[in-house]
């Protein structure tokens, strides 16, 4: 196995190599194991305890249906956008949340009367430059990205902006040293990765009572999965003493290397209770890997982004027992009004987006197909649209 540290590469070496550097390592328990006292042993089970019980008070708060969303600043002209064309850079749309961002905006976009154009960017930085390009000399009015890191095609970005088109860089932190303006503008995503990373582990956490062998299985295609994969592990750190936790890294442009590499790691850690897939985009390769080294009865799944066939496996009672939910429809809204208000010439404004834990108790009512994971139903009612159409001044 080889072993590379994660800070050492660059922002966009993942998508650029074929091979997979594999990190492993472990977290120890916070607690004192120098003595076995019976006061220690007490403290001990007490700090366990009372990380459950706090797990699951929060995870509560996220198991039933969004029922309220926050209001948004009102932004105004935005009338004058009607017959204008966005276009919609995904780094590939062959990942379902992805290409349900797209769902999202054209839903939103159609509200204000402009027209939707995607150009998938397949994971090769190539195919990524040329579809903002293709947007600059076909003259896109505004273009979103979704999860580009910008130090991966910087040129390309400033092309739009020397022809004066703004480009939100959704779903990414700015690591160019350039602050949001109403040319170039960054949708950082990192808030809501943190809390699905919070979420995912609260989950480990109360279904192994706090004493969980975890198999992080992490992905490195951009900052943010990089930044996620760290604060999973911080968090476990912090608030289970009682877990271990070993870690795999991906980057989904080699997906297929996973099934192989969690076999791999389940084989050498042996004692593995729990897989902890970061994006559902892997978790199917982790179930083949799992049933490769034959561990289905002997661990437990969980991933985040709710995905169709997560949520499938869940019901129908398959090794994964909960998965993290983000909207991905909001998301799309959510991006649709940072696009316009530049297009406006103002600033985008960030914001959560909206989440629900997955597990037994309530996937049972859910209509698990792939026209309603497009759409916000897994997550509650359409009211949220109102927030939006009523900050954007549409009726």
């Amino acid at each position: 196995m080889t072993h590379q540290s994660r800070t050492s590469r660059s922002p966009f070496r993942p998508l650029l190599v074929v091979a997979l550097a594999v990190t492993s390592f472990a977290v120890t328990a916070c607690g004192s194991s120098g003595s076995t006292t019976n006061a220690n042993v007490s403290d001990a089970g007490a700090t366990t305890s009372n990380a459950v019980a706090a797990a699951q008070t929060d995870l509560a708060k996220f198991t039933g249906e969004v029922s309220s969303y926050a209001a948004l600043k009102p932004v105004s002209g935005l009338s004058a956008l009607k017959g204008k064309t966005v276009w919609y850079v995904p780094i590939g749309s062959a990942v379902p949340i992805l290409n349900s961002f797209g769902v999202g905006m054209k839903g939103a976009l159609d509200k204000l009367g402009i027209t939707l154009h995607v150009c998938d960017g397949k994971f090769l930085p190539t195919t990524i430059a040329s579809c903002l390009n293709q947007a600059a000399t076909q003259g896109a009015d505004g273009v979103v990205t979704g999860y580009v890191d910008y130090k991966l095609v910087p040129t390309a970005f400033e092309n739009l902006v020397s022809h004066h088109i703004p480009v939100l860089v959704a779903g990414e932190a700015s690591d160019s040293g350039k602050p949001d303006s109403p040319e170039l503008a960054f949708d950082d995503t990192t808030p809501s990765i943190e809390v699905l990373q919070r979420l995912a582990a609260e989950s480990v956490i109360t279904d192994s009572n706090g004493k969980a062998k975890v198999l992080f299985v992490g992905v490195t295609d951009s900052p943010q999965t990089l930044a996620g994969a760290a604060y999973a592990k911080k968090f476990f750190a912090e608030n289970c003493p009682g877990c271990t936790f070993n870690e795999i890294d991906y980057n989904t442009a080699s997906l297929n290397k996973v099934p192989s590499q969690v076999s791999a790691a389940l084989i050498s850690h042996s004692d593995t209770t729990h897989v902890l897939v970061e994006l559902d985009a892997a978790a199917a390769s982790a179930v083949s890997g799992i049933q490769t080294a034959g561990f289905s009865n002997k661990v437990k799944l969980v991933s985040t982004n709710g995905g169709l066939d997560s949520l499938q496996r869940i019901k129908a009672g398959q090794v994964q027992v909960a998965d993290i939910g983000l909207s991905a429809t909001y998301l799309g809204w959510q991006f649709t009004d940072g696009i316009a208000r530049m297009m406006v010439g103002q600033l985008p404004v960030n914001g959560l987006g909206t989440f629900r834990v997955f597990n037994k108790s309530n996937v049972g009512d859910l209509t698990l197909t792939p026209d309603v994971y497009a759409s916000n139903a897994w997550y509650g009612s359409d009211d949220f649209q109102q927030s939006f159409l009523t900050a954007w001044g549409v009726a």
